[in-house]
């Protein structure tokens, strides 16, 4: 009989060490956030991001790369912050090192608050003498909170519809907390 019961403990313990994914436990996944956020995107907001980023685009094909990186926050842990000093100078050195002489929006993709997708290919060095166009790629991560779209960058930790589909968030995995602006970062 004992080792009757130790089976059934040893066989709940197995379980209990399972995959987590939520939606098994009534809790919100990620599929349910992103219904829920793509159910409330109204097509006046998307054009209104496209047209942000669009914008900050523009600024830098003008050369007016401090007014496009002054456009620019940082997303971390789910908050939306300002830019520091340094980092503001890093982004103007880069733009000024590798400048936007013209741009192609690739697709862009929404998902949720925080996790979004605008993606651009530009050209930094035009051909000549034979050499091919130099181009880069750059994505744009906007993020939602309050009615109000903030450009941030995306970075390595942050799931992309670029990525492949295995590294991409499992949409049974928790959703995502929602992004808060940071207090000092309010316009």
């Amino acid at each position: 009989m004992k080792r009757f019961y130790f089976l059934i403990a040893a066989f709940a313990l197995l379980v209990s060490c399972g995959p987590k994914y939520s939606g098994s436990r009534g809790e919100k996944t990620q599929k349910d956030a992103e219904a829920e956020f793509l159910a409330s995107l109204s097509q006046t907001d998307q054009d209104a991001v496209l047209a942000l980023a669009d914008d900050c685009m523009n600024k830098l094909q003008a050369g007016k790369v401090d007014e496009a990186v002054g456009m620019i926050y940082v997303l971390y842990n789910d908050v939306v912050y300002k830019k520091s000093a340094s980092y503001t100078a890093d982004l103007v050195q880069r733009f000024k090192s590798f400048p936007v002489v013209s741009y192609e929006r690739l697709y862009h993709s929404f998902s949720t608050e925080g996790n979004n997708d605008i993606s651009y290919s530009y050209v930094f060095a035009p051909a000549s003498g034979g050499r091919s166009a130099q181009t880069m790629k750059l994505m744009f991560n906007p993020v939602y909170i309050d009615g109000s779209w903030y450009l941030t960058f995306k970075d390595g930790s942050q799931s992309s519809r670029d990525l492949p589909l295995d590294k991409q968030i499992h949409e049974l995995a928790p959703a995502p907390n929602a992004p808060r602006l940071n207090k000092s970062s309010a316009q």
